[in-house]
């Protein structure tokens, strides 16, 4: 059984938590009504898809206290090197150098623009310390400079492998890749609520924007689940599809299964921890047993 450290982290790509009502009643209930006022650029023409996204559901500040902790409660001392893959906008790279000058980041990801977009509002800011921070543009079964401490994948982006051959050989490369003691992080997200068609709007706090995860398919056949995020605006225009996914979606078990055979010697499951009504708090704790409800988000941490 796991250390019973409690981590908090805000939500990933919009997974709301336990709702009521059907899934008509919910669509319906949480699109906001806006008016669209003709004279002007619209809200949606003016927006900045990155920005949006990452008020709506990142945090990168408890995304590094989480990985410290994760790895700090059982290897015992501070990591120093992170590889963060699918990095996007490399928030976290950038907050984790943040950290003082013995700390060092490589992010990955295939899309040169959302890198560009972070070197020069994440890592410019930094000034010299933005050395400590390298992102590649490539492909994330390939090497770094160096090997990490601790390896990331967050937001779900690794369901991009949509085989469990892909999967294996991904799981096989952190693993390779990874200094000796290294611990290897993803997260998840699940409940029956995961694979049916529907969407979920919330308000963005500080803006006058609304994001919208949209849940559009899902193959029970496959497993392929198709998603996007959009973002609506109380003028009433829309930035639809700002970002879409192919996704594989992958159990829990699944995913630990893979990761035993390729070889991390031990694996540790985390929850959220729910409120008396269901509710996320942003609270992580390990579990052997996890939740059965409409949807829950939680961790696989994979020690070498």
């Amino acid at each position: 059984m796991a250390s019973k450290t409690q981590l908090k982290r805000k939500g990933g790509k919009g997974r709301a938590q336990k709702k009521s009502g059907s899934k008509s009643a919910r669509r319906k209930a949480n699109r906001v009504k806006t008016k669209r006022v003709a004279s002007g650029p619209s809200l949606a023409a003016k927006a900045d898809k990155h920005e949006l996204y990452e008020l709506a559901v990142q945090d990168p500040e408890q995304d590094v206290a989480f990985l410290r902790q994760a790895y700090e409660c059982v290897r015992g001392h501070a990591p120093r090197l992170l590889r963060e893959d699918f990095c996007g906008t490399a928030a976290v790279c950038a907050t984790w150098v943040a950290q003082g000058e013995k700390f060092a980041a490589e992010g990955c990801d295939l899309d040169e623009d959302t890198l560009q977009w972070g070197r020069e509002r994440h890592l410019a800011p930094l000034g010299s310390a933005a050395r400590r921070v390298t992102l590649h543009c490539k492909d994330v079964r390939e090497p770094g400079l160096a090997k990490p401490d601790i390896t990331c994948a967050h937001n779900f982006s690794y369901q991009v492998f949509h085989t469990r051959a892909l999967m294996l050989q991904y799981f096989k490369f952190v693993l390779d890749t990874l200094a000796a003691g290294g611990v290897f992080v993803l997260d998840m997200y699940g409940g029956w609520e995961s694979t049916e068609v529907l969407e979920e709007e919330r308000p963005i706090e500080g803006t006058k924007a609304f994001y919208v995860w949209d849940q559009v398919s899902y193959s029970p056949v496959t497993g392929r689940q198709d998603c996007a995020i959009h973002f609506r605006f109380k003028d009433g225009s829309e930035l639809r599809r700002a970002f879409f996914y192919e996704w594989r979606y992958w159990t829990m078990p699944e995913l630990k299964d893979i990761l035993q055979d390729a070889g991390f010697a031990r694996i540790d499951s985390w929850f959220e921890v729910m409120d008396e009504d269901g509710d996320g708090t942003g609270v992580f704790e390990p579990s052997d047993e996890g939740l059965n409800c409409e949807s829950w988000l939680g961790y696989l941490v994979a020690y070498k």
